[in-house]
This record gives structure tokens, sequence and C-alpha cells, in this order.
């Protein structure tokens, strides 16, 4: 289903869902296997373990499908609220990329405030920074590719509503007509017409 929403600068847009929303599904895949890549890298090969964000500093268990699983639900959430700006904001991507990125600061943050090794905090940061900026970079490129214009007939196409810039106006005749002699070329000769409403008036009706 399309829903109509004006807050794009160059006029009148309707955002596709179906568009939107199977980018968002493409996005929790890819986050899911960033994160499980990061999780082998950093249990396997620097053998350090994944800190929750709580300030007890625990690390988490079974990190390799808890940390993929949150964050595809992630990205879920993601294109949910984007989905929302793309309605009712006028600066979309702008707004979207603000509260991400405010997001991605405070649940960093809160791994450094808890307590723990060094090593744990910088691995976690490290690998929730990159899920948290592969899911803005990519929901953003999806969102300039979920909008298009809307029909003409007025505000997101809809009936009933004139808008002059998307041909929504349909030219009149004129009233009353302007019949008289033909000046040369086959033109009206102004200057010598005359309207007599008696001899028009049966006419429009």
């Amino acid at each position: 289903m399309n829903y109509p929403q004006r807050s794009w600068d160059d006029g009148d847009v309707e955002v596709v869902a179906k568009r939107l929303w199977a980018g968002g599904v493409a996005t929790a895949l890819v986050a899911a296997g960033i994160a499980f890549v990061g999780v082998l890298i950093i249990n396997s090969i620097f053998e350090v373990g994944i800190q929750t964000a709580g300030r007890s500093g625990a690390l988490v268990d079974d990190a390799s499908t808890v940390i993929p699983v949150a964050a595809a639900i992630a990205a879920l959430a993601s294109t949910a609220l984007l989905h929302l700006l793309l309605l009712t904001t006028p600066r979309p991507a702008s707004f979207f990329s603000a509260i991400a990125v405010l997001v991605i600061v405070v649940l960093i943050l809160q791994v450094f405030l808890a307590e723990g090794s060094i090593s744990a905090h910088i691995a976690t940061g490290i690998l929730y920074a990159a899920i948290g900026i592969a899911i803005v970079s990519m929901l953003s490129g999806v969102s300039a590719t979920s909008v298009r214009p809307a029909q003409r007939g007025g505000w997101g196409g809809q009936e009933g509503r004139y808008d002059a810039q998307y041909g929504g106006y349909e030219p009149q005749p004129p009233y009353p007509p302007q019949p008289g002699p033909q000046a040369p070329y086959g033109r009206p000769d102004d200057r010598t017409q005359r309207y007599d409403p008696r001899g028009q008036r049966d006419q429009w009706r």
C-alpha cells in the first residue's frame, strides 16, 4: 500500500511501502551477517567476549546467536522509524540519521561505562558501531529509492484538490463567448465586438 506524504522539496511524493520494507528486510539480513562475523572474529581471533550494556559488565552468553538476532531486530525497528519519518517530517533522512547516531553513541557509552576489561570495551564498541553504521547507510539508500512523485490530481494523487503545478486545472471556455467579425489572419477584431447579454443568455442554459 502506498502512503501519500508532502515532505520533500521537489513537491508531492508518496512512499512505496513494499520497496521500503523489502529493503529493510535485506538490511536486517546484512546486519545479522555483520554481527555474526564480528562476533566470530572477536571471540576466535582476539579471544575477547562481547560485553553487555549493563552496569555489571557481564559478557553476552551465546553471543554468536544473540548479537545477530539483536542486529536484525534493530534493523527492522529502524525501518519502522524511517517509514514514520518519511510520512511525517520535512527532512526524513536527516532526522533518521541524527536519531540513529544518538542511539549508537548512547549504546557505546553504556558499554564503556560498565565494568570490565578495556579490550572487551573496545571490541564491543567497534562491533556495535559497525552494525549501526551499516544499518544507517543501507536504510538511507533504501529511503532514496522508496519514494516517487505523487500521481496527478492534487495532494498525494488524491482527487478533489486543485494544484496548478501538477496539472489539476482544466481550463474552461470563456463566458460569455466572444463572437464577432473576423479580422485579418483569422482573429477576432476586438474593436468591433459587442456583447449583448440578451442574445447569449439562452445559449448557456
